[in-house]
């Protein structure tokens, strides 16, 4: 028998009980060949999630070991039945069965059961709601409710597509969004999020409730009005960049790296006076849907992706119970002082939002005078890597610079629009120059933002907020 010294095996120099040394070794290794040739179901589930075709739309990425330990029948038959109940109120307009099957942390996000109704109302009136495709339930060791920050243990997720047509006036218009016109390609193997909730009357069991309808839920793919009302709400959206103690001498370096001091003292600030982050989902909601916004609604975007995001700002972020949404160059994810794929993947499952800043950080402007090919190319490839490596839709999108809406045409700004709705975004965020707290319905790729400096003080950033 041999001892292992640097990954090789070298001769005992002397005898030794070896077999009360090395026989628990021994189990310990045949455990494990056991343990990975019963283990089919893990690697299978893993493998699919990290190869999922573009969009699927799946939370929680690095939760899913817990995928691998089957539900008991039981479960499975319970879930099943609470699913198939709330999306057949959903497809049948019985609104207030489907609000009585909430968990009460989701109702509370609402003023009440009437605003939900009327939502629902709102949400699908373009759309007729055909039938629903349920996926087999699968455990989760956490899930987090990006738009409360709130962590849940143990529950269960079941995959649902829902099949939707539009309606004649969007099949009737050449112009329509592809989402609008294709909605099936969007709405496939949303996450339906169900906890078990003891009952106070010991007599009665236990029963599940729901903590994200999937399709029916606030965070579901946004489908555009063809002709939006005209609606505008005050939801300051901040721009970060470097989250650092490590400040360049420059000038644009300290302009924009604010260091994990002030940070805390502006998220602090945030907490006291009430502020409430929302995703870009729930504020499409509100100008699209009439969906509801907390008071002070607020949404903190990082642009880059630097590596300094992880390991300051989602730490922080999750410490206030805040939200954030993280615009990622996906040319340079993996690279040195940029995320890679699983900080990526640990911040979305963490109810971080991420968003598409282009493949290369190239100035859009400039390229869409060069070529609308490569420009679009951008835009594409940049959604398609995300999509791919997240598992999530994405419809959200950051101008590098701001470009061309600091110093572009309106020819150009027309352009990019255009090449932007055709390729499934639905909403993007500028680069000040452009400045402003209000959110308009009829300008989705024109929402403006607030440039924190890190040269600036935490009275300044005070005053810079309207509330």
């Amino acid at each position: 028998m041999g001892a292992i010294q640097h990954g090789r095996l070298t001769p005992h120099t002397r005898a030794g009980p070896w077999p009360a040394v090395f026989l628990p070794t021994i189990c310990l290794l045949i455990a494990m060949v056991a343990g990975l040739w019963n283990a089919p179901t893990l690697l299978t589930d893993i493998s699919q999630l990290v190869n999922l075709p573009t969009g699927k739309h799946v939370h929680n990425l690095s939760q899913r070991v817990d995928a691998a330990f089957p539900v008991p029948q039981k479960y499975q038959n319970e879930t099943t039945t609470t699913t198939q109940q709330f999306m057949t109120a959903l497809l049948n307009h019985q609104y207030a069965t489907m609000w009585s099957m909430l968990h009460p942390q989701v109702q509370a996000v609402w003023p009440g059961e009437a605003a939900y109704i009327t939502y629902w109302q709102t949400r699908f009136r373009d759309y007729t709601l055909q039938r629903f495709v349920l996926g087999k339930a699968r455990w989760l060791q956490q899930w987090v409710n990006p738009e409360t920050m709130i962590a849940y243990s143990q529950v269960l997720e079941v995959p649902i597509s829902l099949l939707l047509a539009p309606g004649q006036a969007i099949q009737l218009q050449p112009l329509a969004p592809p989402e609008d016109l294709h909605p099936d390609q969007i709405f496939q193997n949303l996450p339906f999020i169900l906890q078990q909730v003891a009952t106070a009357d010991k007599g009665k069991k236990s029963h599940w409730l729901v903590l994200d309808g999937g399709p029916a839920d606030l965070e579901a793919p946004v489908l555009p009005p063809l002709q939006p009302v005209s609606t505008a709400v005050q939801v300051p959206i901040l721009m970060y960049h470097h989250i650092s103690d490590v400040v360049p001498p420059t000038q644009l370096g300290m302009s924009l790296t604010v260091t994990p001091t002030l940070f805390g003292q502006q998220l602090d600030y945030l907490q006291r006076r009430g502020y409430h982050t929302i995703t870009f989902n729930r504020l499409f909601d509100a100008l699209y849907y009439g969906g509801p916004l907390p008071q002070h609604p607020i949404i903190l975007t990082f642009d880059d992706g630097y590596d300094d995001a992880f390991r300051y700002a989602f730490p922080m972020l999750k410490a206030h119970g805040f939200s954030g949404m993280f615009y990622i160059i996906t040319g340079k994810v993996g690279w040195s002082a940029y995320l890679n794929w699983q900080q990526i993947r640990t911040m979305q499952a963490g109810g971080m939002q991420m968003g598409s800043h282009t493949v290369h950080h190239v100035d859009m402007g400039s390229l869409l005078l060069y070529s609308q090919d490569l420009a679009q190319q951008e835009l594409q490839k940049s959604q398609a890597a995300l999509q791919n490596h997240l598992g999530e839709v994405i419809q959200q999108f950051c101008y590098p610079s701001g470009e061309p809406f600091n110093h572009g045409s309106l020819a150009a700004r027309q352009q990019i629009v255009a090449l932007l709705a055709a390729d499934g975004y639905v909403g993007a965020t500028t680069d000040p120059g452009m400045s402003g707290t209000y959110q308009n319905s009829s300008e989705p790729f024109v929402l403006l933002r607030i440039r924190v400096d890190g040269r600036s003080d935490l009275k300044f950033f005070m005053e810079s907020l309207p509330w």
